[in-house]
């Protein structure tokens, strides 16, 4: 009867250490830590129809309205993004629109991994 309980614990031992195998614990968390993506996404293909001289509606059209505004100058939109995996900072830029006293894009300006292309 011993040699048998022995029998199983060796084999549910062994089981749970084939089962683990697949395991990559570079990328693995305990606990576990959720994707987060933060601010508004632009995808390239977006970024590139932004033109100087486009109205506010026109760029609100392709990309959105901004999710904050500057309090002190309502000719610029800022739209920042994040992108969180494992805890650590996968993705990240900011894009600045500037407009004229006449509502038009004055100047586009961006920072981040995204847009060098």
């Amino acid at each position: 009867m011993k040699k048998y309980f022995k029998n199983v614990i060796v084999s549910l031992v062994l089981l749970g250490l084939c089962g683990c195998s697949g395991v990559n614990f570079n990328q693995w968390r305990f606990p576990y830590m959720m994707e987060v993506d933060q601010g508004t996404y632009i995808s390239v293909e977006q970024y590139k129809q932004l033109k100087v001289g486009m109205t506010k509606d026109q760029v609100a059209m392709i990309i959105g309205y901004p999710l904050t505004q500057y309090l002190f100058n309502q000719n610029r939109w800022d739209f920042m993004y994040q992108e969180y995996k494992n805890n650590k900072l996968q993705k990240s830029y900011i894009v600045t629109l500037y407009f004229d006293k006449n509502i038009k894009v004055n100047n586009i300006v961006s920072a981040g991994k995204i847009f060098q292309i």
